[in-house]
């Protein structure tokens, strides 16, 4: 059963890796009762290893005005900072320019995508030729309400930072 009170219950988080000629790593976040003004979304993210987040992306929404269906987002990433909210504010994009968060957000919609060049907001070298890999922690506030996935400042299974192939079906050169 669900043990999150509803406002802040997420019902599930999906990490997709990038193509490997694209560093573009992808956090969606379903929450069955929908996204409101108020909600404060947070995605800490490791790639060391250690037990101590490397930065985290943040996106707080807020409504824009009485009756207006979209909300406005606030979105910011930080290097360092731990579990909390602090930390060095940095620029953060995907791997075409552009905030994590491009799409607008529907007054009750139920699913968030977020997508970043992880290495590029951490200020990290990529891995090379290596596939990288990193891991997540996500939570879903509003006030003082919460929920985290994984529960309890636990990370999320290994992510490879790139995937072999085109999603399509292309070559892989």
């Amino acid at each position: 059963g669900r043990t999150s009170p509803p406002i802040v219950d997420i019902a599930q988080v999906r990490l997709d890796a990038s193509w490997y000629w694209d560093s573009q790593q992808g956090v969606r976040v379903n929450v069955p009762n929908g996204f409101r003004p108020g909600h404060r979304l947070t995605v800490w993210f490791d790639i060391k290893g250690d037990s101590k987040p490397d930065g985290h992306y943040q996106l707080r929404l807020v409504q824009k005005k009485p009756g207006v269906k979209f909300l406005k987002k606030l979105q910011e990433f930080r290097l360092g900072g731990g579990w909390g909210h602090s930390g060095q504010k940095v620029s953060c994009s995907g791997s075409e320019g552009g905030a994590p968060v491009v799409d607008q957000i529907r007054r009750g919609q139920r699913s968030v995508g977020i997508y970043l060049d992880l290495w590029y907001c951490l200020r990290t070298p990529t891995a090379g030729d290596g596939s990288g890999t990193w891991r997540a922690a996500v939570s879903v506030a509003k006030g003082k309400k919460a929920d985290m996935a994984p529960n309890k400042r636990n990370w999320s299974p290994w992510v490879a930072g790139w995937g072999p192939c085109d999603p399509s079906g292309g070559p892989c050169n």
